[in-house]
């Protein structure tokens, strides 16, 4: 299999998983402010930069995303600790989940396992992201150009999208299709969200100060549930902070892994 890949560094492998609508360069600025020394590896996505894509209309589901993740980390040859951004972080924790990697530990930046069920009931924010799921779908099947910008915006903030550089909406636009396969792989992953409390590693699960709904809740019962989860609120932080916050978030792995490594 075909892997966009980077790995440089020596120390404790880190091997990142981006987001949504980004490659492996969306970590270029956490990782150049790392104060430790780590085995650093980045890759993107499928369907995403030079990672061809595996899903397709008839099969999408996390299954393959969490192979694609075993055979990432079989490639890197030694246990590694996982770190991911909004769906990377879904692929961190779901992979984790299912058994298909064991990693050292855990930290996620805005993970959003956002259709993980309750213990009952359902969550009040839930029509709002199945409403957004099948606008976004159909959208991109009308042909919409912009099709990108509800979900960036639903992350975001309205009108994150059309502030952002015309060379990164262009690249939305370009891999609108591969987002569609992205939220219909999540829209699949519906766990209790009780069952999490099986990810018994050392977890850092960080959240901006300004995110939705869904992850302000996700994110804070999974701190909760998982047995070894801390919970991290970076301030004036949103979705995409990772970009913003790259020193703050940096910091956070630095803390993280200091506290793994010192028992």
């Amino acid at each position: 299999m075909q892997i966009d890949l980077s790995d440089t560094g020596s120390g404790p492998a880190l091997l990142f998983l981006p987001g949504s609508y980004s490659t492996k360069e969306a970590w270029k600025g956490v990782q150049a402010a790392l104060q430790g020394s780590y085995r650093v590896i980045s890759t993107s996505l499928p369907g995403y930069g030079a990672t061809p894509e595996i899903r397709s209309d008839l099969v999408a589901d996390m299954a393959l995303m969490q192979e694609f993740v075993a055979h990432v980390v079989g490639r890197i040859g030694e246990p590694v600790h996982l770190i991911g951004h909004s769906f990377g972080g879904l692929t961190a924790l779901a992979s984790t989940l299912s058994g298909a990697v064991e990693p050292l530990s855990v930290i996620t930046f805005e993970g959003n396992p956002i259709y993980s069920l309750p213990q009952q009931g359902e969550f009040v924010w839930k029509h709002q992201v199945l409403e957004v799921g099948e606008k976004f779908e159909q959208a991109y099947e009308r042909g919409d150009a912009d099709a990108a910008a509800l979900i960036i915006d639903y992350w975001g903030h309205e009108g994150f999208f059309a502030a952002m550089p015309e060379t990164v909406r262009n690249f939305c636009r370009a891999t609108t299709y591969t987002n569609v396969l992205d939220w219909r792989a999540a829209a699949g992953f519906t766990p209790r969200v009780s069952e999490f409390s099986s990810i018994d590693v050392p977890s850092s699960l960080v959240r901006g100060e300004l995110a939705n709904d869904a992850i302000v809740e996700i994110t804070g019962l999974l701190s909760q549930i998982m047995p070894s989860a801390t919970q991290h609120i970076v301030p004036s932080a949103g979705h995409f902070l990772i970009s913003t916050h790259a020193e703050q978030c940096a910091a956070i792995i630095d803390d993280h892994m200091a506290g793994f490594y010192s028992g």
